[in-house]
């Protein structure tokens, strides 16, 4: 069973470094708030308009890469992208937690 109350801050094991995934209503992008020991690092997304969630994951090692940051690992990776589900909210966050469910529900059977 996920643990979804982290969602809003991703820490990497092994790090100082805490993600933050956003979505912003106005503008319908998503981003990724890199934190490093307790301040602000960067933004994955500034300047980028990832309008789905899965853009800011598949490209956020390089950026991390770029900040002298570890890549994330596939677990990282997939908690990075519910959290920016989760931050939009509304239908998509919805049927992804059916589908956790549902993932869940086959693996029990």
């Amino acid at each position: 069973m996920f643990d979804f109350s982290t969602l809003d801050r991703l820490a990497l094991n092994g790090t100082d470094v805490v993600l933050r995934p956003v979505f912003d209503p106005r503008l319908r992008t998503f981003s990724v708030q890199l934190w490093e020991g307790g301040e602000p690092g960067g933004i994955h997304g500034l300047v980028e308009h990832f309008r789905y969630a899965d853009e800011p994951v598949d490209s956020i090692d390089a950026f991390l890469a770029e900040h002298g940051v570890r890549a994330t690992t596939d677990q990282e990776a997939a908690l990075l992208y519910a959290g920016l589900v989760q931050a939009k909210g509304g239908p998509d966050w919805a049927l992804l937690l059916m589908s956790i469910g549902a993932d869940e529900a086959d693996e029990q059977a």
